[in-house]
């Protein structure tokens, strides 16, 4: 548990705020229990431990960090390289010996608590060895007394050595120091002791994993267990010997902080578990409160990753051309700093630093005045006017992208806004004084540049996928990244997912649908469940496909062989390789996008669908091909097939059908093609070809059939009082299917195979109900068997129309037909909702309760 106090006696009350916050940061329960001891001040953490751990010598009885490749210790590979020919399994069972064994051996006859002193020679501390010596004894007649002197007695301990770091017993009192210090102190050539005492490292041949952080200032201790702490919580390895190391870095150089420690010259280990445990560190003594006055944030704070500059840094073109500037003005800055804060709590950083490179950029314009802006009420509808203008400039230059200067306006617009709403204007405040002309007016922005209408968007060519997806190409990535990361490609492809809630999907993200039928259950349909943060939904079910299923399955396998001891409602389907022990930790968008960029670069071929002048194929450009270029191509495909809008907009988890139509489009050179195309295949409601074997139409040809006709249930219209009325004036109530003004071609044979089914269902229901309705009434709602010919006369025309084809022209029809679905699903949203699905009369009632009131108004007149 936290709070407990982090040292062997309570924090006292002067402690500082700073150490006061590291010792309640600290779990002394959780440390105590890898082996923190709270009395000596000294880490021992178990050999065995997943992240702590270390090997121990092979060496019978030795203990020791083995870090030699012959699985010994220092000491013990020494021993072994001055006896070569003796076999290494009867060196191992040899042991240590006597003399070697690690640790401080206890005098034989000085051994009982308040008599310890350590021996030296024979056994022997050096003051009964040199009494034994005397009288001449044995050290068995030494110990046990005879014919001359008795037993002999235990002396009084001396005490531990001065070293405060040491801990072991003194075996002199000149110095005060135990033997191995004392030699250390003599070979540096005798310096002041005191210092001596308070920057040695403890005895180096004793390396049982341990780590003393005895003599440490106690802000320096709980900084270490707090780094040891973090370490383990991020699944991070940290070796004893490093950790040993700092200790011995901080000890010599007397640091009061971890962060003031300077680590050059140390090894590349050490020094980045420095770097790590002053940030940690930094990071629990932080607070939002203390952020504010600092110019670069730390956004760890607000539960974000990295860092937010308010001076400056980075680029705001994407080609770098322009650097994105600071703020200057300490008006400004403070405001934009409350503004941040404040958005932080709920928007990303991405865009809290788009709206300040804006303001950064209104910043480095003001300071141009000759107040340098300094002077907020100074300012007036000209600096705005000013800065517009600057912002032309640099896209006339060249140094600013359209989009980013109409994007700068629009976010300046956004912060001036927010800023007064939030009271950033008022007296005392940091805007305090700023007119209202400093605002940016609707006509001040500048129209965004849309898309051409020839681009092709960044759904990937059905031939490029499919190149993509090859077995040969797969088995490359999983050569290059390994098998998760192919697992993941391949469903990327296959769900359409964002990339962010792919890498996060669970281990149990695959359920099944059992729908149940007239005889029992029916098939078991395969079912995504995963979340989508971005739209703030939960628990979504995508209908997949059994191709899908199978990935997620083997997958599963995987990660359930890497990670066994895991509980499985706890682990994730693609975890990450490093710092993820336990399979608990998603892999990264990021990660997945450099898998990605790694594997597509390394293709040997990757050609797009058209070709050369001289036939060869055309590359595709690879730098198309990432992440979210998958799920375009997922929107695309869905719409080529017929998907309604409204549909895949569920599909995809947009808020609005305006973003699902941003994912996928129809070039005007494909819209072209296609209808030139389908032309000679229009037919009438008789199922008669109206133009066979026409030429390709020329523009204005093409301008004028459009204008000419508008779009109806299963075809198009052409009769003139309909096509001024947009489809809402039809003179023969909407009897499309008998108007000699129908036109349809075989991209509506969907359609009209549903309309079939539903007029013979109607039929079948209808009859069913002649006890409940009139004569006449039936009639009127029954479907006329005309009307069914009629229907059923136009899908034989299609289906022999497409029959008559070559094989390279049905193909090319086909394509049409998809090209034409596409863009006939984009009008969807805006095509007449009374007009879906009605071909027939109108019922005669659309106002039943008005007329039910009028109706009973005259019977009761």
């Amino acid at each position: 548990m936290t709070g407990q106090p982090v040292f062997a006696i309570p924090v006292a009350g002067s402690v500082r705020r700073v150490e006061q916050r590291l010792s309640k940061a600290v779990d002394v329960a959780m440390l105590v229990g890898l082996g923190w001891d709270l009395d000596t001040q000294v880490f021992t953490p178990d050999p065995a431990h997943r992240l702590l751990g270390y090997r121990v010598c092979s060496v019978l009885g030795c203990g020791s960090e083995a870090w030699c490749r012959d699985g010994l210790c220092g000491g013990c590979s020494t021993r072994r390289s001055a006896a070569p020919g003796e076999p290494l399994a009867a060196f191992l069972a040899a042991g240590m010996g006597q003399r070697r064994r690690p640790g401080q051996r206890l005098c034989k006859v000085c051994r009982v608590p308040g008599a310890q002193r350590p021996a030296a020679a024979n056994g022997l501390c050096r003051s009964c060895d040199h009494l034994r010596a005397v009288r001449g004894q044995g050290v068995a007649g030494f110990i046990g007394g005879d014919h001359r002197y008795g037993p002999a007695a235990p002396r009084p301990t001396i005490g531990t050595c001065a070293v405060v770091s040491c801990g072991r017993l003194v075996d002199r009192l000149a110095r005060g120091l135990c033997g191995a210090h004392d030699q250390a102190w003599r070979k540096a050539g005798g310096p002041e002791l005191a210092a001596f005492c308070s920057t040695s490292s403890p005895r180096r041949g004793d390396r049982q994993g341990r780590v003393v952080l005895r003599g440490l200032p106690e802000r320096v201790i709980a900084e270490l267990l707090l780094g040891v702490q973090a370490c383990l919580g991020e699944g991070r390895r940290i070796m004893p010997t490093d950790l040993r190391a700092v200790v011995d870095h901080l000890r010599e150089h007397q640091a009061g902080a971890v962060a003031d420690l300077d680590t050059a010259g140390l090894p590349p280990a050490v020094r980045h578990l420095v770097h790590f445990t002053a940030d940690r560190a930094r990071l629990t003594c932080s607070d939002l409160a203390s952020e504010y006055g600092k110019d670069v944030w730390d956004l760890r704070l607000w539960g974000w990753k990295g860092r937010m500059s308010f001076v400056g840094g980075g680029a705001l073109h994407r080609n770098g051309r322009i650097p994105a500037p600071g703020i200057h003005q300490s008006w400004l800055k403070e405001a934009a700093k409350s503004w941040a804060g404040d958005t932080l709590t709920s928007t990303a950083p991405a865009t809290v630093r788009t709206v300040l490179t804006a303001v950064g950029l209104f910043s480095e314009h003001l300071d141009r005045r000759p107040d340098h802006g300094e002077q907020p009420d100074e300012l007036d509808r000209v600096d705005v006017e000013a800065f517009l203008a600057r912002l032309a400039h640099l896209q006339a230059a060249g140094r600013l992208s359209p989009y980013s200067r109409a994007q700068a306006v629009d976010t300046l617009a956004r912060f001036l806004r927010d800023a007064r709403a939030m009271g950033l204007t008022r007296p005392g405040a940091p805007l305090a004084g700023l007119p209202d002309q400093i605002a940016i007016r609707t006509r001040d922005r500048s129209r965004r540049q849309h898309c051409r209408e020839d681009d092709t968007g960044r759904a990937l060519p059905q031939q490029v996928l499919t190149q993509l997806l090859d077995q040969d190409n797969l088995d490359a990535l999983q050569a290059l990244a390994g098998p998760g990361w192919r697992a993941a490609v391949e469903l990327l492809a296959g769900v359409g997912r964002r990339p962010s809630e792919l890498c996060g999907l669970r281990f149990d993200c695959l359920d099944y649908d059992e729908p149940a039928g007239a005889d029992g259950p029916g098939h078991r349909s395969p079912v995504l469940v995963h979340d989508m943060p971005k739209v703030g939904k939960i628990g979504c079910r995508l209908p997949i496909h059994d191709r899908e299923a199978a990935i997620i399955t083997a997958q599963q396998a995987r990660v359930r062989t890497a990670f066994p001891d895991t509980a499985q409602d706890a682990l994730v389907l693609f975890p990450r390789v490093l710092k993820n022990l336990d399979g608990t930790k998603p892999v990264t968008a990021s990660g997945l996008a450099l898998a990605i960029r790694g594997w597509v670069d390394g293709l040997a071929n990757l050609d797009s669908d058209g070709h050369a002048a001289d036939g060869a194929p055309v590359p595709f450009p690879r730098e198309r091909v990432f992440p979210y270029a998958f799920r375009h191509t997922y929107a695309q495909r869905h719409a080529d097939a017929g998907t309604p809008v409204d549909t895949l907009k569920e599909l995809l988890g947009h808020d609005t059908v305006r973003t699902t139509l941003g994912y996928y489009r129809v070039t005007a050179k494909r819209k072209r093609e296609a209808a030139d195309r389908m032309g000679p295949l229009q037919m009438d409601a008789r199922g008669s070809q109206v133009r066979p074997r026409l030429r390709a139409l020329t523009d204005s040809e093409a301008l004028r059939e459009q204008v000419g006709q508008v779009a109806v249930p299963y075809g198009i219209c052409t009769e003139p009082t309909n096509v001024a009325a947009g489809g809402h004036s039809c003179p023969f109530r909407h009897r499309c299917t008998g108007c000699e003004y129908f036109r349809t071609d075989p991209s509506y044979t969907p359609e009209l195979r549903g309309y079939l089914a539903q007029l013979l269902a109607d039929r079948e229901r209808l009859a069913v109900a002649v006890p409940a309705l009139a004569d006449w009434a039936r009639r009127d709602a029954a479907p006329s068997e005309e009307e069914i010919d009629a229907v059923r006369r136009l899908l034989r025309a299609n289906d022999e129309v497409i029959t008559g084809l070559d094989d390279d022209d049905r193909a090319a029809v086909q394509a049409a037909i998809t090209t034409i679905r596409t863009q006939r699903a984009q009008l969807d949203v805006s095509f007449p909702a009374e007009l879906a699905g009605v071909v027939r009369q109108n019922p005669p009632v659309f106002f039943p309760t008005i007329e039910l009131a009028a109706t009973a108004q005259v019977d009761h007149g």
